[in-house]
Parts: structure tokens; C-alpha cells; sequence
């Protein structure tokens, strides 16, 4: 690993024992099943994929609000399962969390300076003046007036909110943050303002970021390196510009034919069928019944992510997929 990575996911799983009801035993849902890639300081890998994939799963992972049923995670190069609990709760100061919803994210008992100054009371020993300051200059920097430090989060706009929430979440100087669907709550005319903000901030902190959306126009306004998950797997990782020009996987090619304003590659794919239950996935390539492209060693064999122009891809048929493109073209 290089010394400069500030996150790297080796083979991570998550597995969830569940219930079937009454008499009907137990099942295991693998909610993330062999995920890795590695980000740098100042990068933002987007993670991508349909709801029930595996994304905000992998963010309570890489967050240490759970371990993980197997694999390893490294921050700053140590590896998490290895480290005590004071090592951990060191550790958690370098990599922070923006939720989905800001309002339910903020402390509404709490006003705006207590909610930023929490982090700084159980990770710093500032004096009450340094912590003070230290909340007007976030406060600044997300644009918001530190006078209003004293107010509610009942008081502020939704896009307010969400400033609010990064400022909480920059207040370490922490090397990576982790983004879960954060604009999806917000008007989109606000949207672009709070990614501005986002992007701002990292060129002046050189933070990492991981940026989960189902929004591919967000992702490609924000994102270096682009991950495609399904059903807990990552079928496809490479970087934007490959992604959004040249997607390779079927399911990638189709998640771009629906969103037809980012559709670079102008791709018509699309699947059929509905996402299959995690609780009982297809035996092979999780995507062989629903593709267009699937023949018999699909339901067989899981696919590898393998390099395949510029990028890793989990698919079969790259080679006859790519042979039947040159020749329609």
C-alpha cells in the first residue's frame, strides 16, 4: 500500500443474520460481499448503484460504526481490526460522516455552536476561547454567519442545515469524509451550492472523500474515480472520465441509459426484471437474469473484477460484448 493512501478496503464483507418468521430458520443477507479499492488525499471516489447495492452499508463500515464480517480496513496505513479502543477512537477523528438528512442528523435541543463545539470537547483540550474561534472560523468557511452560532437547527433552511452538518463533520481537520446521498434532500436549485461548497473545501483541507449518491449528475460534477456496485459487489471501478464515456459492464450501461443527461456514451441498454432479494441472490453473475448479454456461464460462475481498458470490470462476456460494439459501430 502506498505510504500516501488515506483509505484502503481490502475484500471487505458485510453479512447480516436474519429471520424468515415463524418455523422458517434463519437466513444471511451479504450486504457488502468483497469490496476494495484504495483513495488518496485530496480524491473523491463516488459510489454508485441502485438502493439495496451495498453503498450505505460500506459507509458504516469505513466510518467504524461497524466492523466488518471479514476483509480489512486501513486508515492512514493501520489496519482498524487491529487496534484497541483508544487506538479506534483516534482513529475516528480522521474520518467523519455527512448524513442524507441534515435535520435529523443535528441535535435540535442543541444550538448551532454546541453541535460544532461537541467534537472538539471529547477529541481536543482547546481552551474556551480556541474552540470559540474555531466555530466562527467553520462557520465562515461553509458560509454562514457566525452570529447565528447561538441559533437552532429548527432555524435554518435545509441547505443551511447541510453546511451546518459539514462544518461539524471538517471541525477534526479530518483526512477523509464520507458522504451519503448528501444533496438528495436538498431543492436542487441548493444542490450545487452545497457541492461547490464541498469541493471548496476539500481543495483547502486536501481532504478524501467517499461520495455515495444514486445521482450520476452529481457524481459527475464531483467525482475523480467512479465505483458501481450491485448487490453488494463492485461490477465496475475505474476513473469519471472512463466511466461516463466508455462504461463497460451492462449495468453500468444501463444506469447511464437512465439518466440520459450524463449519457456520454450514449448507451440504450436496459435491464429487465427487478433487483433480485439479497436474501437469496443469483447463483453466477448476479446480474445474469436480468441481462441482455447473459448466456449459460453467466448462472454459473461469479465474475472477477479483471483490468479491462483502463479500468476494472466484473463481467463474462467483455470480450463478445465489446466484439458485437465494434461491429455495430
Amino acid at each position: 500500500m502506498s505510504d500516501n493512501t488515506v483509505l484502503k478496503a481490502d475484500n471487505l464483507h458485510r453479512h447480516y443474520p436474519v429471520s424468515l418468521g415463524l418455523g422458517k430458520g434463519k437466513a444471511v443477507v451479504k450486504a457488502l460481499n468483497g469490496v476494495s479499492f484504495s483513495l488518496m488525499p485530496g480524491k473523491t471516489l463516488a459510489v454508485v448503484g441502485e438502493s439495496g447495492c451495498g453503498k450505505s452499508t460500506l459507509a458504516r463500515q469505513l466510518t467504524l460504526i461497524e466492523q466488518p464480517s471479514s476483509g480489512e480496513l486501513f486508515i492512514n496505513n493501520e489496519a482498524t481490526a487491529r487496534l484497541n479502543k483508544a487506538e479506534l477512537k483516534h482513529l475516528r477523528t480522521q474520518i467523519q460522516m455527512v448524513f442524507q438528512n441534515p435535520y435529523g442528523s443535528l441535535n435540535p435541543r442543541h444550538s448551532i455552536a454546541q453541535s460544532l463545539i461537541e467534537p472538539l470537547d471529547i477529541h481536543t483540550r482547546l481552551s474556551k476561547t480556541e474552540k470559540r474561534d474555531r466555530v466562527h472560523t467553520m462557520m465562515k468557511q461553509v458560509g454562514l454567519r457566525p452570529e447565528h452560532a447561538a441559533r437552532y437547527p429548527h432555524m435554518f433552511s435545509g441547505g443551511q442545515r447541510q453546511r451546518i452538518a459539514l462544518a461539524r463533520a471538517m471541525m477534526l481537520n479530518p483526512k477523509i469524509v464520507v458522504a451519503d446521498e448528501p444533496t438528495s434532500a436538498l431543492d436542487v436549485s441548493i444542490q450545487a451550492q452545497v457541492l461547490n461548497l464541498f469541493m471548496d473545501l476539500q481543495d483547502e483541507y486536501h481532504t478524501a472523500y467517499v461520495f455515495i449518491s444514486h445521482n450520476l449528475s452529481v457524481v459527475r460534477h464531483v467525482a475523480d474515480d467512479v465505483m458501481v456496485m450491485y448487490l453488494g459487489r463492485a461490477v465496475e471501478h475505474g476513473s469519471k472520465e472512463a466511466i461516463f464515456e466508455n462504461p463497460q459492464h451492462p449495468y453500468t450501461q444501463a444506469l447511464l441509459a437512465a439518466a440520459p443527461s450524463v449519457n456520454g456514451h450514449k448507451t440504450n441498454l436496459h435491464l429487465k426484471g427487478e433487483l433480485p432479494s439479497p436474501l437469496n441472490p443469483p447463483v453466477g453473475c448476479a446480474l445474469n437474469q436480468r441481462c441482455p448479454y447473459a448466456r449459460a456461464e453467466c448462472g454459473q460462475t461469479e465474475p472477477p473484477l479483471r483490468e479491462w481498458q483502463g479500468r476494472q470490470v466484473a463481467c463474462l462476456r467483455l470480450e463478445d460484448i465489446s466484439n458485437n460494439a465494434q461491429k455495430a459501430a
